[in-house]
């Protein structure tokens, strides 16, 4: 809150909303509804935040999980990143991500928008069907936009195919 107080009184009098220049009491709820916004992101977020951060670290992801509801330690458990030979992250293709992922299916555990994705991500480079699953679960919008934040973060496009597979395979 103070930073974003800090950044505000550099540019008092000159913040605008559509044209308006903003009052204080304006700017005071616009940064206590930043604020309340950045309660609710979780690892998922944050984890999508990281994918975007060139030579992204250790570092980048405590300064990331601050004021938030995802923690370093939650987001090791899900394997989304780990520091065996230095900071990298849990993305489709990490073993030990993919392992993790795979024992939640085989233990019919409740799986988050991100393993769905990884999941299917991975049978698709595989050459494995993605057409069970995809009747199987529930295609949300949350997931819908998952998969466009991942195709956007990571330049795949075929987190965007994967969904629009399912068209194909009926």
């Amino acid at each position: 809150m103070g930073r974003c107080f800090h950044e505000y009184s550099k540019h008092h009098g000159e913040v605008e909303r559509a044209g308006e220049t903003m009052t204080a009491k304006e700017v005071v709820d616009e940064i206590y509804g930043v604020i309340q916004h950045g309660s609710d992101i979780g690892e998922i977020d944050v984890f999508l935040d990281l994918l975007e951060t060139p030579d992204a670290s250790y570092d980048d992801l405590n300064k990331l999980c601050r004021g938030t509801n995802a923690t370093p330690e939650r987001m090791e458990d899900m394997r989304l990143y780990r520091m065996d030979d230095g900071f990298k992250l849990g993305t489709w293709d990490d073993e030990k991500r993919t392992a993790y992922i795979q024992s939640r299916v085989d233990g019919d555990e409740e799986l988050t928008d991100l393993d769905k994705a990884q999941f299917l991500r991975y049978r698709w480079e595989h050459g494995k069907s993605v057409s069970e699953y995809l009747s199987e679960w529930e295609i949300t919008d949350d997931l819908r936009e998952l998969c466009e934040g991942l195709a956007d973060a990571t330049g795949d496009d075929t987190y965007r195919n994967i969904l629009e597979s399912r068209l194909s395979d009926y």
